[in-house]
């Protein structure tokens, strides 16, 4: 599929025999940004309301679906660490070399994970809303089950408790972004609120979900476990962008995972929220351009 603002789509067969869907958007000779989508998400995600921003900024966004979630087969057993493996073989089909990795919330452990293992190919990274490893310390929600608590580093089992909870996501998924409107703060209700956005998220969400909620489960329940390599290890610059009024993913997060990267520029948005790129997408861009 083409269109006038470069939207191209496709899939590829994995070495293990699975489907590895991608999309991309913007310039095809231009630099590659891979994006880590969130979670829920899909390779539908973007983050600005005109897609002919890309082709104009001369980026190539590359959004492949993680496994599960849109047309991407599911990988049982995977872990965080898994996923470059893919990234290395739908780049190599792809013919690009070196890059920058750009993630928006539970995309974050995905996206440091290229960065460790593909090293010297990734440029730069972005993390937007991101939080840290549960290598330490979470202030976990007082809502949160202690039964959940206690079996998060079993993702296996995290992943039957929470499929239960996200189940209702799956039915109506393009209502999420109105469910977000009411929960979350003034800035994100502010951004959530243009139409444009909401039609963005929506879509992005409902193919995301458009097997149910058991990816979305098994994604969030990873993240609850070591993500298997140390952010010691991330040489990379890293750019961290974080609203300080960001109620979906706390700003003390976004902290804690700065100060854990050895080469970060963090960027306090005050009274900005979660969703902040729709505001910011110009300058992010331009700080993983070479």
């Amino acid at each position: 599929m083409d269109d006038t603002d470069g939207f191209r789509e496709g899939s590829i067969r994995l070495g293990d025999g699975r489907t590895l869907a991608y999309a991309e958007r913007g310039d095809p000779h231009g630099w590659p940004v891979l994006g880590c989508h969130g979670s829920p998400s899909s390779r539908l995600e973007r983050h600005v309301e005109d897609a002919g921003a890309y082709r104009r900024w001369g980026v190539r966004f590359v959004v492949p679906d993680r496994p599960g979630f849109g047309r991407s087969d599911p990988h049982p057993g995977r872990r965080v660490k898994d996923w470059p493996a893919d990234v290395r073989q739908l780049l190599d089909h792809l013919g690009i070399d070196r890059f920058s990795v750009l993630s928006l919330s539970g995309g974050a452990a995905y996206a440091l994970a290229c960065a460790h293992a593909l090293d010297e190919r990734v440029h730069a990274v972005g993390v937007l809303g991101g939080a840290p490893p549960p290598d330490v310390p979470w202030p976990w929600p007082r809502w949160l089950p202690e039964r959940l608590r206690e079996a998060v580093h079993r993702p296996s089992r995290a992943a039957a408790l929470l499929q239960p909870a996200f189940a209702p996501l799956a039915v109506r998924p393009a209502l999420i972004p109105r469910y977000l409107q009411l929960r979350l703060n003034p800035a994100d209700r502010r951004v959530i609120g243009r139409p444009a956005v909401r039609r963005i998220l929506g879509e992005t969400f409902s193919e995301g979900l458009r097997n149910g909620p058991a990816a979305l489960a098994e994604d969030r329940a990873l993240l609850f476990r070591p993500w298997g390599f140390p952010l010691a290890s991330v040489r990379q610059r890293v750019h961290v962008w974080h609203g300080t009024q960001d109620w979906q993913v706390p700003v003390a997060l976004g902290q804690v995972l700065s100060a854990m990267l050895p080469d970060c520029s963090a960027h306090w948005l005050p009274g900005e929220g979660h969703f902040l790129v729709f505001d910011h997408a110009d300058e992010v861009y331009a700080a993983l351009r070479p």
